[in-house]
């Protein structure tokens, strides 16, 4: 009995990790390597290096972030994309924290299921954590 429920474990988190591997890492690690690749570093350096306003830099970075659906993890190869294509590091830090509580598709899922002032309030804590940590 408990080999089967330590094998049904085991493959349980076998499928987890090839589907989280698929949808989710391999497709961030795509664009991270095309933003590295397809974004010119000129407009990278003058919208989000550390010589640019943290108000222009950090207020760019965490409106972009809206944009980037991605988890926890998989915004890691997107935050270390932008830094690596000439971005500040409180720029990729911003996207490193915002994007993964504040994306479209997890406020339209906190929304349906919370309601809307917890939609708000985990907004607003996002970017003003942004803001105070960068």
């Amino acid at each position: 009995m408990l080999m089967e429920v330590l094998k049904g474990g085991i493959f349980a988190l076998k499928d987890y990790i090839a589907t989280h591997v698929l949808t989710y890492l391999i497709p961030a690690f795509l664009l991270a390597g095309g933003m590295v690749s397809f974004i010119n570093k000129e407009i990278i350096i003058n919208y989000l290096c550390e010589k640019v306003s943290k108000i222009k830099s950090f207020s760019l970075a965490s409106i972009s972030s809206f944009l980037i659906a991605a988890c926890s993890c998989t915004v890691i190869p997107v935050a270390s994309g932008l830094y690596y294509t000439g971005a500040g590091i409180g720029a990729a830090f911003i996207v490193l924290w915002v994007a993964p509580s504040s994306n479209i598709l997890s406020l339209i899922y906190t929304g349906n299921i919370l309601g809307g002032e917890i939609v708000v309030s985990r907004l607003i804590g996002a970017l003003v954590m942004a803001f105070i940590v960068g």
